[in-house]
């Protein structure tokens, strides 16, 4: 009965552990299963999904695009790896602060001070078991003045062209860092 406690002592801890991530470790990069259909959530994800193996190949870690999701992981469908990352949700949005309009002749411009916040949980897998290792939630904010519109007109009509796309670049930024972020964290467990 003694040897039976002893054991059970033993081998109950051990079960508990998980390998600590070393340089050179397999970290398989998993896709999101569901992506939203918001188009500033589909760019922030991408975007992490992008910079994430790049980030932890930087820290010394053998990363790479799984090419599955982590459902299509967990039945094997995924190229082996000793870990597995998996963003499981992101998040974008902005508020402007504040912003001024100057025109010139026919020319007019729109300036904005806009703050774009991003934020992601990313989750840490075994990669021969599956089983959860670590959860981080990441948020980054990102302030800039950035154009928001050009205006073109005459005396008694003028016409507005809104310029998303730089609203754009302001959440791929803050989407870089929280990649970064996520490989910091990843590489100092």
């Amino acid at each position: 009965m003694k040897r039976l406690v002893l054991l059970c002592a033993i081998a109950a801890p051990l079960f508990g552990l998980t390998r600590p991530v070393t340089s050179g470790d397999r970290i398989g990069v998993l896709r999101m299963s569901s992506q939203s259909s918001f188009r500033t959530e589909q760019a922030v994800a991408k975007t992490i999904l992008a910079d994430l193996p790049e980030e932890l190949s930087l820290r010394g870690f053998r990363a790479f695009d799984a090419g599955a999701t982590f459902e299509e992981a967990q039945r094997g469908g995924a190229p082996a790896a000793d870990y597995y990352v998996d963003v499981v949700s992101s998040a974008a949005g902005q508020r402007p602060l504040g912003g001024v309009g100057a025109a010139v002749g026919r020319v007019g411009v729109d300036i904005e001070v806009v703050v774009s916040h991003v934020a992601a949980e990313v989750r840490l897998y075994d990669g021969r078991t599956m089983q959860l290792v670590q959860r981080y939630d990441l948020h980054q904010r990102k302030a800039a003045v950035i154009p928001a519109g050009i205006a073109l007109g005459g005396r008694s009509i003028w016409g507005y062209i809104a310029l998303p796309f730089v609203q754009y670049g302001q959440y791929r930024l803050a989407a870089h860092d929280v990649a970064r972020e996520a490989a910091d964290r990843i590489a100092s467990r």
